[in-house]
């Protein structure tokens, strides 16, 4: 039985100006898929990012969404001024989540004991796993992380590298940009590279 198609981009092109970022670029996520996009800084890897999520409109093509989508990106959009707890509040009304899902997800990202805390005083590790509590609210079938372990100690990269592998399983699609795509072996099911504003096949790295 095929795996259920979550999003599918045909012919995206986005430019800056006069000069093009992306090409006729094309990809589908299924369920349970996990591709690393690779590619050299200034590539437009976060670029197709933002399109696929919906943030930028697309210059060129389309984009089908059949799943909600969240991203992890550059910026966590989080509020300096309120604590973690209030944070994931927040963002939980916005999308009609039930009152004990930021708490839930504090605690499987292991911050459950700075829930109380004003995020201005995090770490950037800290505020980048509160980053993937905030995507993981609205329980996405498509999630975009951009460096998703950009910052972390070792512990907590296992304890990100944990929630990623579960939930693949439970059949969440993901695209993952990385600078280090060896932090994703294991986790990665196929790789492409985004070079001259177009996709070509790569190897994901192995366990």
């Amino acid at each position: 039985m095929p795996a259920e198609r979550r999003l599918t981009a045909i012919g995206v092109a986005r430019r800056y100006g006069y000069r093009p970022v992306l090409r006729d670029v094309s990809l589908s996520l299924d369920a349970g898929e996990v591709v690393l996009l690779l590619g050299p800084n200034g590539a437009g890897k976060t670029t197709l990012l933002r399109v696929l999520a919906g943030l930028l409109r697309a210059g060129g093509g389309r984009v089908e969404r059949r799943a909600p989508v969240g991203l992890v990106g550059h910026d966590a959009m989080l509020y300096d001024a309120l604590t973690a707890r209030e944070n994931l509040q927040f963002f939980s009304r916005l999308h009609g989540v039930t009152r004990e899902v930021p708490d839930r997800l504090l605690d499987r990202l292991g911050l459950l004991d700075r829930a109380n805390d004003r995020v201005g005083t995090f770490s950037r590790g800290m505020i980048q796993r509160l980053s993937i509590a905030r995507a993981l609210l609205p329980t996405p079938g498509v999630l975009l992380l951009d460096e998703p372990l950009t910052g972390l100690d070792r512990r907590s990269t296992e304890v990100v590298r944990e929630v990623l592998a579960e939930l693949r399983l439970g059949g969440t699609a993901m695209l993952a940009v990385s600078h280090r795509p060896e932090e994703l072996a294991g986790i990665a099911t196929s790789a492409v590279a985004l070079d001259g504003g177009m996709l070509h096949p790569a190897e994901a790295p192995h366990a």
